[in-house]
């Protein structure tokens, strides 16, 4: 009995250890993703490690990743365009992915609002070539 107890206690602290380094670690942010991205349209996006910066008045954190699709960025709140507005952050509804063209280096990042993209092109020097 003593013994099923002992390997119920381990397997319980195994578990709280894992569950304590995937849930306290620091998100992903790469450094190369930095810069200030523009469109003519929607306004700018400016990206600085980890908090991303729309049209110079509201700041939100992101990480990056990866799928099948390529490179991403996920903000902690939806980012979205608006008619006649540019740029908004909605709380309310499903965080979409904003679409980097490469890692390291973007030189475009794309948002999609519903079925139109719009595409922010890099306006700031590519310091990671």
């Amino acid at each position: 009995m003593r013994r099923v107890l002992s390997i119920g206690v381990v397997a319980a602290g195994i578990v709280l250890l894992v569950a304590l380094f995937l849930f306290l670690r620091e998100p992903v942010v790469d450094a190369s993703a930095n810069g200030l991205f523009a469109n003519d349209f929607c306004g700018t996006i400016k990206l600085a490690d980890g908090e991303m910066l729309l049209n110079d008045q509201k700041t939100i954190t992101y990480i990056i990743g990866r799928d099948a699709d390529g490179p991403y960025i996920l903000p902690r709140f939806d980012v979205g365009a608006v008619s006649d507005q540019g740029l908004d952050v909605d709380g309310t509804r499903s965080v979409r992915k904003l679409r980097l063209d490469r890692l390291p280096s973007p030189k475009k990042l794309t948002l999609h609002e519903g079925l139109t993209p719009y595409f922010f092109e890099r306006v700031t020097p590519n310091l990671h070539n």
